[in-house]
């Protein structure tokens, strides 16, 4: 047992945080289930720091398997743990078998130096390796994940304590390698010299918590974000934000002249799919139009169902002279499309108008021009595509 009451008790506290905020990950997973698999991680994560740091508490300075090993394969476990909860959290690429092997070598590793009783040091240098991969692989993936949804300053500001983590302990294995006197401060649990780093541990405890905390709360708001842009059924961007966007786009023209280009379609006889065939059969003709317009098209340009039975499409950098071969390929392609309703074939095709911008143009005025344009390609049989005359 560690005979240093204030040590001990930064232990104790530490081991109290640990197991508050498992507890309430454990009620995040179950009964209010918000992401209840990743939440099952952190909780599982702050029970593997809590069993870690109960097991420091009964540290000496003789190392042996259940207060030395142990305890830090079970703080080494809260990291890995932690990490595959952010990856969860974010639908992130999982690293489980690049972790477990690391955590598997670490074991080995330690349990080789236990063995041939070698100095704690030794133990201490594998632990802040192992830690500093696990912290880091945690910081990018929390860091890379914010910052796609809410930028570089909400990024750093959230993903902060998770890399102070990843410097304290590469410090720390930096710190390990020097001469024994002045390394072993950073061994000990139960000397003065350590009391600065059990009181960083505290505070990273809470800090880290936080940021899992944060990290739920910021897939929930991007997840609220998507459902507000998102049309439910096709999962293309909505009119609401299809008109934002395009706004963006305008003005980047006004500012830089880059040329972009719109196009608005409109499936043909799609009344007589509803009418004959049911709703059912008209929301998968519009599933089956809406995966065929995002694969023809390129990653920069947007894809939007506008309303009903009519998608906007808009090509940022796009030319007049390129628009109207991008038109007669979109045509052509859903043209080609056959859907098998409860062996009912149903014939795609659409009408379309397009568009580009040109000099004293208003977004909205080129909504109007492609809707005409539409108009005029359905007049003339459907199955067209008709440019915009400017005024």
């Amino acid at each position: 047992m560690i005979d240093h009451p204030p040590s001990e008790l930064l232990l104790s506290f530490i081991w109290l945080l640990a197991l508050v905020a498992g507890i309430a990950w454990c009620l995040m997973a179950h009964p209010l289930r918000v992401a209840p698999k990743a939440s099952f991680r952190f909780f599982a994560a702050n029970l593997a720091l809590g069993v870690g740091i109960y097991l420091l508490t009964l540290r000496t300075a003789d190392a042996n398997l259940l207060n030395w090993f142990l305890a830090d394969m079970a703080i080494l476990s809260s990291f890995m743990l932690m990490g595959w909860g952010i990856q969860q959290l974010f639908k992130l690429q999982s690293s489980v078998k690049r972790d477990s092997l690391i955590l598997l070598l670490t074991a080995v590793l330690m349990l080789a130096g236990q063995l041939q009783q070698l100095h704690p040091i030794f133990l201490g240098v594998v632990f802040s390796v192992t830690a500093t991969v696990f912290s880091f692989s945690a910081s990018r993936n929390n860091f890379q994940a914010i910052q796609k949804d809410f930028g570089f300053a909400a990024a750093c500001l959230m993903s902060a304590p998770l890399f102070v983590m990843t410097a304290i302990f590469f410090a720390r294995s930096l710190i390990l390698l020097w001469p024994e006197p002045q390394a072993d401060a950073f061994v000990a649990t139960y000397t003065d010299e350590a009391m600065p780093l059990l009181w960083s541990y505290v505070i990273l405890t809470l800090a880290i918590n936080i940021v899992m905390v944060g990290g739920a709360l910021a897939r929930l708001v991007a997840k609220i974000r998507q459902f507000a842009e998102r049309d439910q059924l096709t999962g293309l961007w909505n009119r609401r934000a299809a008109l934002k966007k395009l706004q963006e786009i305008h003005e980047q023209w006004q500012k830089q002249q880059q040329s972009y280009s719109l196009i608005l379609l409109d499936l043909d006889h799609f009344k007589l799919i509803n009418d004959s065939l049911g709703h059912d059969a008209g929301d998968a003709a519009l599933r089956r139009c809406a995966t065929t317009l995002s694969a023809v098209v390129r990653t920069q340009d947007l894809v939007s169902r506008y309303g009903g039975e009519e998608f906007l499409l808009m090509f940022p950098g796009v030319s007049a002279t390129e628009l109207p071969l991008i038109a007669e390929k979109i045509r052509s392609t859903l043209s080609g499309c056959q859907l098998i309703w409860h062996n009912n074939p149903i014939e795609l095709s659409a009408s379309l108008g397009y568009v580009t911008v040109y000099p004293g143009a208003k977004a909205e005025h080129l909504l109007t021009l492609a809707d005409h344009a539409m108009y005029q390609a359905k007049a003339e049989g459907r199955n067209k595509a008709c440019a915009a005359v400017a005024d």
